[in-house]
């Protein structure tokens, strides 16, 4: 399994491979996940080095991916001596690592197309020309949600098996011991979880979050990410930073004891996210979900029924959409047993099936 992204900065694509690698590895077969740098990978999973990674801007996002010389002769060294059967490379037309790796695989190539936009692709029809030969190497494509497949399709036509982002339900599931950190249990806590970056939607949610106090003045906001710290609620109002908990970055055996923890699991993002892994993880953990009305995420709650979504940007409507589970108890509970239903479709173990027979030639 290959991923252009940094193994060091932990994200939505690398944790798709990892929930993958650890059912693959499960069910018997051998893995190995090449990617940049380095970082904690479970014991029963081979992990390679691709070099050093550099901070690249990409889709209002940083993505740290390795662009420097020694890398194509990396990718050779590493799948030539593997004795690979599948090359599974997850964003494959992304430079150098994933591009790389599908001109040196010696094997059956499969690709997964994680990117979606509610735009035009720059990088894509750019690279369109140059990467028409590196996409007709993909035995099998895949994309994450309907619209990543569109994105893809719409510059590099073919047939793409949409196969979503996973959740392991024996990780995330309801009735973990409450973390030290969360506020007490009887405060209507609810929970972002995200990177420090703007698409992600937090600015927009301490805005609304101000309204949200009206209605509910006991409420509490957890904030979760990579790289936020107090210093992020300068711009919002005094009672806001007062009910704000900024606790940074949590680690991924941690995360799942947060989720189920809050009363209602907020994402808010602007755009860029073509599924929402976030998403299923809280309802997985019993969490009903608000979130932003863009094409990622209304394909999650569609399919899985456990949240409720606003207008993408529109804080009152944010602020109605929170105030409304927070004091709706009732529909708190609906909506949870609705998404712990609807989220056994996403489980590893469901979708590892179909990557199987995908790996087989099927």
């Amino acid at each position: 399994m290959v991923s252009p992204y940094s193994w060091a900065h932990p994200g939505g694509v690398n944790n798709h491979i990892l929930g993958t690698a650890r059912e693959m590895r499960a069910r018997g077969h051998r893995v190995t996940v090449v990617a940049p740098d380095s970082g904690a990978v479970p014991d029963v999973v081979a992990f390679t080095t691709a070099g050093r990674s550099i901070p690249v801007p990409a889709n209002g996002s940083v993505a740290h991916i390795a662009v420097l010389p020694p890398t194509p002769s990396r990718l050779r060294r590493a799948l030539g001596s593997g004795g690979f059967d599948v090359v599974h490379v997850h964003e494959p037309l992304v430079p150098l690592v994933s591009v790389c790796a599908v001109r040196a695989a010696q094997s059956r190539v499969v690709g997964t197309f994680h990117a979606s936009s509610e735009g035009r692709s720059t990088t894509y029809a750019l690279a369109r020309l140059a990467l028409k030969r590196v996409h007709a190497r993909i035995d099998h494509c895949i994309a994450v949600s309907e619209p990543a497949r569109q994105l893809a399709n719409s510059y590099f036509e073919g047939e793409y098996d949409i196969l979503p982002n996973g959740v392991d339900l024996d990780r995330f599931a309801p009735g973990l011991p409450r973390p030290e950190r969360m506020p007490a249990a009887d405060v209507p806590v609810v929970l972002f979880v995200g990177r420090n970056e703007r698409r992600k939607g937090l600015g927009l949610l301490l805005e609304a979050f101000d309204e949200v106090l009206d209605a509910a003045p006991d409420a509490a906001l957890v904030v979760v990410g990579e790289g936020y710290s107090d210093a992020d609620l300068r711009g919002a109002p005094g009672r806001v930073r007062a009910a704000t908990s900024v606790l940074g970055f949590v680690s991924n055996e941690e995360l799942p004891a947060y989720y189920g923890a809050a009363d209602v699991f907020c994402s808010p993002a602007l755009g860029g996210e073509s599924f929402g892994i976030v998403l299923i993880e809280a309802m997985a953990s019993g969490t009903p979900v608000v979130a932003s009305d863009i094409p990622g995420y209304r394909y999650v709650l569609e399919k899985s029924r456990g949240g409720c979504l606003f207008g993408s940007g529109d804080r009152h409507g944010l602020a109605s959409a929170l105030t409304g589970l927070l004091l709706d108890a009732d529909l708190r509970e609906r909506l949870s047993k609705m998404g712990l239903a609807g989220v056994t479709q996403f489980s590893w173990r469901v979708l590892a099936d179909r990557l199987e027979e995908i790996y087989s030639g099927g």
